[in-house]
């Protein structure tokens, strides 16, 4: 009985924790990019910013608009949710589906800086 129910215990508690993994999106933080995404004439096609314009591209018109705003122009969530007529929570959802798309990419990038450093 009391065998039974500790096994019970482990595999509900295994269950919970693969399931949560599972679950989890890695994510990157843009503002923890090294660089400053603000373009300068005199440097080369290599700069953030042109990267930052071809991160962009693998995004969708609404989501490139939403993260230009939010991660250029700076502004807060209910900025814009104001100013495009959606709910905070629909704008914060497709900033982070945004984010996560971008991740793999960002990733490399903050790989690449690590290792030149």
């Amino acid at each position: 009985m009391f065998r039974a129910w500790l096994f019970k215990i482990a595999r509900n508690a295994l269950c919970r924790h693969y399931r949560k993994q599972t679950r989890e999106v890695e994510t990157v933080d843009l503002a923890e990019i090294p660089d400053r995404l603000v373009a300068d004439r005199q440097k080369p096609a290599s700069t953030p910013a042109f990267e930052f314009l071809h991160w962009m591209t693998f995004l969708d018109s609404r989501e490139r608009e939403l993260m230009t705003l939010r991660f250029i122009e700076q502004w807060e969530y209910h900025e814009i949710a104001a100013a495009q007529a959606i709910p905070i929570g629909t704008v914060q959802w497709r900033v982070f589906n945004a984010t996560k798309k971008l991740a793999p990419y960002l990733k490399t990038r903050k790989d690449t800086t690590r290792r030149a450093a």
